[in-house]
Formats: C-alpha cells, structure tokens, sequence
C-alpha cells in the first residue's frame, strides 16, 4: 500500500502496488467466474446471506419446532409400554397412531409454511438480483441492490413463492401418505405394495423437476421480464431437456446441506457453520452461474439486445497467439545459456516512464501507455537478442 499517503488516497486510488484493470485478466470459463465471485467478493457473499438467512428465518422455524421439538415430544408420550401391564392404558395398533400424529402435524406444518415460503421468496428477489450483478462484474451495493432487487421482481418472486409453496406441501404431504400406507385406498382392488412404490417414485420425481424448475425460475425472474406463465414454461422445459445437468448442479448445491444434516459430531456443526455464513450465496450463486450458461446458450440469441458471456472474457484468436508467443519467450529465457547470458540492460538504462501525478487526465492516461509500451518493447527485444546469442552460443559448442 502507498506509504506516507493519506486514508482518503488509499480509499479513493486504491493500492499503488496493484496492477490497473486489464479485460484480459476476466474470467473465461464458468469455473473460474464462480471462484473468482465466491473468493474475491466473500465480504458481500457473507452479507447476501445474512440478509436472505433473515427472510428464510420463519421458515426455517417452523420446520426446527415441528421436526425436532412438537413431533417428537408428542409421538414420545404415546403408551408404549401399554402392553407390558405397567398402569399405560392399552392402545391397538400403536405403529398406525403415530403415522396419524405424523401426518397431522405435518398438514399443520405444511399450512404454516405456505406464507413462509412466500416471505423467503421475497428475500430471494433480492438475492439472486446482487449475486446477478456479480456474476456480471459489475458494481454492488449489497443492501441498495438487495432491497432494489426485492422492489423490482417482488411481484414475480412473491408469485412463485405462492405457487412453489402449495406445490411443495403437496408434493412432500403424498410422500409422508404414501410412505406410511398400509392399506389400499383406491376403490378397486390393487396391491398396496406397488401403489406404495408408485406413489414415492412419483414424489420423487416431482421433487426433483420441481427442485430444476425453482433453479430457471429464480434465475430468469432475476434476469428477464416474463410472465409467470412464461417462467414455468420456460423452467419445465429447460428442467427436463438438460435433466442430468441440472441433476449434477443440484446435487453440488445441496452438499452443505447434507453435511449440515448428518448425524457426525464434528461434521455437522461445520455444515452448519457454512450454511450461516455463506450457504445460500453459494448455492444462489451457483445456480446464477450455470443458468447464466444456459440462457447463453439456449435463449439469448432469441432476445433483442441480450448481451452474451457478460462478466466473462473469451479469448480471440490474436490474443492466444501473444499469449502463447509471450509464454515461448518465456521458456527460452529460463533455458539459455547462464554463463553467455549479458545482462538486460534496458530496465535501467533503456526508457522510461513518468508516473501520474495525484491528479491527472485523459492525454496523462495515454502518454503514460504510449512510454509503458515503448519500455515494453525495448525489454522484449532486448530478451529476444539474449536468446538468440545464448543459441548460437549453444550451437557452436
């Protein structure tokens, strides 16, 4: 950092040993946007989820009451030393009594979570609006952006978390039914067995599009202004088309959560821990990543104006070619000849440059690249004179 200078310079001009931007130096693949986000932006990853932590807090409630402290407390004073004559009155079919307590309560909890899931819809609004821009590299306020992404999309997120809510308490009440069947309950004769691997394997895979189709959803509502009619149809289409993507996508996401649940002691709290921290960022991100890649290359050649690979930097022929040209000097300087080797004298006697003063302009700015690009090139042509009498040198002996 500048020594000797001021807190408001080194806020303001930032870090005199840093290089200057370069495009060059932008991510070219999707890996390396997400890591260069995810890594580089944690501060503002950290706080995104915090914020969107805040509005899944209800839900996130609900579910720990019904799941670890009402269910269990009540399904536990059940009689079941009823039979054993210890003063428990008896209770026929005891294994049926708590499939029905069970399923009571999850209607409860399921009928709760509704509005919920709407309020956390809300919060992804903002969410996947500030993980967007990052992912574009552009500029973030994280609290302006958030509750600007929350006021510009509500309407869309605020439908989809309706929608997604009745649809998920649906989907997961038939799989606690189905699960817990022990009779048939069609009115013609079918084996309950096969109905009761039907009716989870159905589930299940509801769950699943279900789960691809929340992934376009919250991304194209993000980033496209489409009717909800649009977002499922789009969504649905995408899920199924590129099924084991999104499956290899989706299974990556959920890693801390699964790690978060598994009952080791020294693996969970440290799940848990990440999921506070930075767990929905980075499943937010993840999923903005990948489905930014697909909108490129599915969807936005068919939109007017949509700008493809933003926040990325694909490399053209020309720039290869230097670059592959730079790393063959490169090699050649680190292999020749030490002993026949004359100094580079161009560093210190060559040309050089004069830094910006505190303030400076426009013509400053292109003077100083015009003598960094005369330096530049008396440098590689002083190298380039290196290797060629290292060579010869070589050749002679």
């Amino acid at each position: 950092m500048a020594k000797g200078k001021g807190l408001v310079y080194r806020l303001t001009m930032g870090r005199d040993d840093r290089p200057d931007f370069d495009v060059s130096k932008l991510p070219s693949n999707r890996f390396q946007l997400f890591k260069d986000v995810f890594f580089s932006r944690l501060g503002a990853i950290i706080k995104i989820n915090l914020l969107v932590l805040l509005f899944a807090f209800p839900a996130i409630v609900i579910v720990y009451l019904f799941t670890v402290v009402i269910i269990p407390i009540h399904i536990s004073t059940l009689p079941y030393s009823g039979n054993l004559g210890i003063g428990y009155p008896q209770v026929e079919n005891l294994s049926l009594e708590v499939s029905a307590i069970t399923l009571m309560y999850n209607f409860m909890m399921f009928a709760l979570l509704i509005p919920a899931i709407v309020v956390a819809a809300i919060g992804l609004a903002g969410g996947f609006n500030v993980i967007k821009l990052l992912a574009w590299g552009e500029g973030v306020n994280v609290f302006a952006h958030f509750f600007s992404g929350i006021k510009k999309h509500f309407r869309q997120f605020f439908l989809f978390g309706l929608v997604f809510a009745f649809l998920v308490s649906i989907i997961a009440f038939n799989l606690q039914f189905f699960t817990d069947m022990t009779e048939n309950p069609l009115p013609f004769n079918f084996p309950v067995g096969a109905l009761r691997i039907f009716g989870i394997a159905f589930c299940i895979i509801s769950i699943i599009i279900l789960t691809c189709m929340i992934m376009f959803v919250t991304t194209q509502a993000a980033t496209y202004k489409l009717k909800l009619w649009g977002l499922f149809k789009n969504s649905f289409l995408l899920s199924v088309a590129l099924l084991p993507k999104n499956l290899l996508i989706i299974g990556i996401s959920i890693i801390p959560v699964v790690i978060m649940i598994m009952p080791i002691p020294l693996v969970a709290p440290i799940g848990m821990l990440f999921m506070l921290m930075v767990g929905f960022s980075f499943i937010i991100l993840l999923w903005t990543v990948y489905a930014h890649y697909v909108f490129d290359k599915y969807i936005n050649d068919r939109v007017e104006g949509a700008e493809k690979n933003k926040g990325l930097h694909i490399q053209t022929e020309e720039e290869k070619q230097a670059k592959e040209e730079h790393r063959r000097k490169a090699a050649n300087v680190r292999f020749a000849n030490p002993k026949k080797k004359k100094p580079v004298t161009s560093v210190e006697e060559g040309s050089t440059f004069e830094p910006l003063a505190a303030t400076f302009n426009r013509a400053d700015l292109h003077r100083l690249a015009e003598e960094k690009e005369q330096v530049k090139q008396e440098i590689d042509k002083e190298y380039e004179d290196v290797d060629n009498e290292a060579n010869e040198t070589e050749d002679k002996i």
